[in-house]
């Protein structure tokens, strides 16, 4: 999610106040606006530099993948989040080849050194699908908010793997946009009519797009056992929305904590460890773990 500075914000609470038409619209214009890459953390540098790097091309889009690990070893596919890019995995994927497993992972659109201008779940899942031809097979498939719940889509659609982690996932299309009304200030009483909005004006004009984007009413089949770890202090992601991702997958398991929020997550020594344990709990052909900690 964007940054907004507490001006603007303000603005926009007066504005759906006065002329709640044009909040929404002005609103869907932010939405979309990216602005500059987030650029990569300086605790995350040394694993972002020591990637060998590759292209995939998406809808004319170049998208920049990363691989780390051997390549004869199993392969797990790391999908990040909005505002963000392959590098904020940097601790996962130590984890991931410390445990002997390969790890892959890529820029979404408009996201890192990748190009464009916009990104939705839609255009997450199917630069997933061309990292899969390019990169595949994956043994396993790690999303992180907006990466949790295009990655969960794609495997109800029948993306390839073994086992799933969703951690701090937007549970759809309405989980989004909440959150980013909260973030601008508008009221949640302008969510249908923005979420309107947004569905008319989406990109590639993707039919019935709410209704689409949602993994509630989309999940994970059973046959893919599933790990969701949520922190109940999670601001941009509600830990409401987990409970309802975990109640709507047979056979998945909830993991909770607290004080991590939306992104230390990814850096938290017992949550890496959880990830790790539940990705390779199937992996029975020998691996080799090598230490880089």
């Amino acid at each position: 999610m964007p940054y907004v500075p507490t001006a603007v914000s303000t603005s926009f609470r007066v504005l759906a106040a006065v002329a709640p038409p044009l909040a929404v619209r002005l609103a869907a214009r932010t939405f979309w606006r990216f602005g500059p890459p987030t650029p990569v953390r300086a605790a995350d540098r040394a694993v972002h530099e020591r990637a060998e790097r590759g292209m995939v091309r998406v809808d004319g889009e170049r998208v920049v993948t990363y691989r780390w690990g051997d390549r004869a070893a199993p392969a797990v596919l790391l999908a990040h989040g909005w505002k963000s890019r392959a590098s904020r995995f940097a601790a996962l994927v130590t984890a991931l080849e410390d445990a002997g497993l390969g790890v892959v992972s890529f820029d979404g659109l408009a996201h890192g050194d990748s190009t464009g201008r916009r990104m939705s779940a839609l255009d997450h899942m199917a630069a997933m699908r061309a990292v899969l031809d390019a990169e595949g097979p994956f043994t396993g498939v790690v999303g992180h908010s907006l990466g949790g719940l295009a990655a969960g889509l794609a495997l109800h659609d029948g993306f390839p793997t073994d086992r799933f982690v969703s951690v701090s996932a937007m549970t759809g299309f309405d989980a989004l946009a909440a959150t980013f009304l909260r973030l601008v200030g508008m009221p949640a009483t302008q969510l249908d009519r923005f979420c309107d909005h947004v569905a008319r004006t989406f990109p590639g004009q993707a039919p019935d797009v709410r209704a689409r984007i949602d993994l509630v009413t989309h999940p994970v089949p059973a046959s893919v056992p599933t790990l969701v770890v949520h922190d109940a202090d999670d601001r941009m992601s509600l830990p409401d929305g987990a409970r309802r991702l975990h109640a709507a997958m047979p056979g998945s398991r909830l993991v909770v904590t607290s004080g991590l929020g939306h992104t230390r997550i990814l850096d938290d020594p017992a949550v890496l460890d959880a990830v790790v344990a539940h990705i390779t709990a199937h992996v029975t052909a020998p691996v080799g773990a090598t230490s880089r900690r």
